[in-house]
């Protein structure tokens, strides 16, 4: 070989470089419009593409568009074109399920939020035929989906079934069905999950999704909270599934974000992009915002996202950031259209090797929300202050008799303090009435915390013999008091599951809550074997009961 050979192949490597403009990594163009007519600005639309027409089918969402209208975008006459179809259509809609076959030729879109709102969901599925120039309402037989909106799934380009997965009406939804178009039938491909589960994914609403294949979908972040159901909102956590498989959660990466645009990269098989998305919200203390030109890129294989930079053109540079946009695969691009803030009806193509783009940074804990600080004060609370009070008024009555009520007063004192704080700092992150069980059983504990409190305060005067109001004062403090603390455990971990907390930090409370549990076993039985030995009355505190006495 000769010792030249290397220096030849990096001017020629330099050369095309210089010649192509690019270095192979990702590359945002605007797409011209050649036609005197454009699209109003939307977001929330049902898009399809045509590729062999090379055809971008664009209709309803929100914005200034009157949520029924339908448009075409050549690709190579870069001309739009509005499609005034014969007789009635699908009603005004917004956040909806939609795709082109290729197969069977047609436009479908199904379910979505009907227009004008007023909370108005859609579960029905239409088929449009440009050849007809007509809609077609598809019959609705087999398992129909509950209406809803801010559902993903779709239909693939090289599908004969249109997925939908999750999303919205009067409660958040977890199930996935398909509708078979060569049947017309709906089939349930997954029946669903609750709040708390750890190995599927949990009802959400306006999540980023796609089609990877014509059966195997994928979803990223979404809002979790409201609707009888709970979580962060938004969200970090994506899934993929396959027909005929459960749902596999992949690694975390980008941003907790909703409303996200998601497409196969058609270059890489079983490959995603992300672009775009809502990231800041209520219910975040802080997130970690992407890159205003990153692109997240996922390999649903090993699981692994990675965060990537693309470049723009010259004269119009990156798109801009922006929730409700779609992302659309062609044969060998990626297609972005609408979304908000959107100020035109561009079209925007994305090429490159997404294996040579650079980096936009590492991937790792990020985001921080009010139901995550939520739960760190109420495990201060009622996992430790709570639970020591009742812990040393019970077993540790006879070990300086003033001292040890000092002490179970001061922290039950600091333990409903500490809650009602704790209380304070999820609201933020509350979309809705609490009506799922975590919620539910967390007030009933708050407001048994403040009767305890009073009833303290309040508690008969203790005589020899003690009174008949002062042994049933007794009886329901205790017994009331322990009840709560054991319900309160069980929603600790209820609240865990729900804010999809850390392996790690499930694990070290799991094994925190173990240790409670042997220590009250063995002091109970301690205590137990102390009154067996010596019979005769127990011995109390001369004048006083805790204010906030459990035990």
């Amino acid at each position: 070989m000769t010792p030249y050979l290397p220096l030849f192949v990096a001017l020629a490597w330099h050369m095309l470089v210089c010649l192509t403009g690019t270095d192979g990594q990702l590359q945002w163009r605007r797409l011209p419009i050649t036609s005197s007519v454009s699209p109003p600005v939307r977001k929330d639309m049902g898009v399809g593409y045509d590729d062999e027409k090379r055809i971008l089918y664009v209709y309803g969402g929100r914005g200034r568009t009157s949520g029924s209208d339908l448009w075409i975008y050549n690709l190579t006459s870069q001309a739009w074109r509005q499609l005034n179809y014969i007789g009635n259509g699908p009603a005004a809609r917004f956040s909806m399920v939609s795709g082109y076959s290729a197969i069977s030729k047609q436009f479908v879109v199904a379910t979505g939020e009907l227009i004008p709102r007023a909370k108005r969901f859609a579960n029905d599925i239409w088929s449009y035929n440009i050849t007809t120039n007509r809609w077609t309402e598809l019959p609705a037989r087999g398992t129909v989906p509950h209406p809803r909106y801010g559902a993903t799934g779709g239909l693939h380009t090289n599908g004969t079934s249109l997925y939908v997965t999750h999303g919205f009406s009067r409660r958040r939804y977890s199930d996935t069905l398909r509708y078979d178009l060569s049947s017309n039938r709906w089939h349930t491909e997954f029946g669903g999950t609750n709040p708390y589960s750890a190995t599927l994914p949990k009802p959400r609403c306006l999540q980023g999704g796609t089609m990877v294949t014509p059966d195997e979908t994928v979803l990223y972040g979404g809002c979790l909270s409201g609707g009888q159901s709970g979580g962060p909102c938004p969200s970090v956590d994506s899934w993929a599934k396959q027909r005929g498989s459960t749902w596999r959660e992949m690694k975390e990466c980008p941003s907790a974000r909703m409303f996200s645009g998601m497409a196969p990269w058609p270059m890489k098989t079983r490959t995603v992009v992300m672009f775009g998305g809502l990231e800041k919200r209520a219910g975040l203390i802080s997130n970690k915002e992407g890159l205003r030109n990153e692109v997240d890129v996922l390999d649903i294989a090993s699981g692994q996202w990675k965060r990537v930079t693309t470049e723009g053109d010259a004269q119009h540079g990156v798109p801009a950031w922006r929730v409700g946009l779609h992302l659309i695969a062609t044969r060998n691009s990626v297609l972005l259209y609408g979304g908000d803030p959107q100020v035109d009806s561009y079209v925007w193509e994305l090429t490159g090797d997404i294996d040579l783009a650079p980096s936009a940074g590492k991937c790792g804990p990020h985001w921080f929300a009010w139901p995550h600080l939520h739960g760190l004060f109420m495990i201060l609370s009622w996992g430790f202050l709570l639970q020591a009070g009742a812990f040393i008024a019970r077993y540790f009555r006879d070990y300086k008799p003033p001292l040890w009520f000092k002490l179970h007063q001061a922290l039950q004192i600091s333990g409903v303090v500490v809650s009602t704080l704790g209380v304070v700092f999820v609201l933020p992150g509350t979309l809705a009435v609490p009506n799922f069980a975590h919620t539910i059983i967390g007030v009933l504990i708050l407001l048994w915390s403040i009767q305890q409190t009073i009833n303290g305060i309040k508690r008969p005067h203790k005589e020899d013999p003690p009174t008949k109001t002062r042994q049933h004062w007794e009886v329901f403090h205790k017994c009331g008091g322990r009840l709560f603390l054991i319900l309160a455990l069980i929603n600790i971990f209820l609240g865990l599951y729900l804010v999809m907390a850390p392996a790690a930090v499930i694990i070290i409370w799991s094994i925190f809550f173990g240790l409670l549990v042997i220590a009250y076993a063995v002091f109970e039985y301690r205590l137990q074997h102390q009154r067996t030995a010596a019979p005769g009355p127990a011995k109390f505190s001369p004048s006083s009961v805790s204010v906030a006495r459990t035990s």
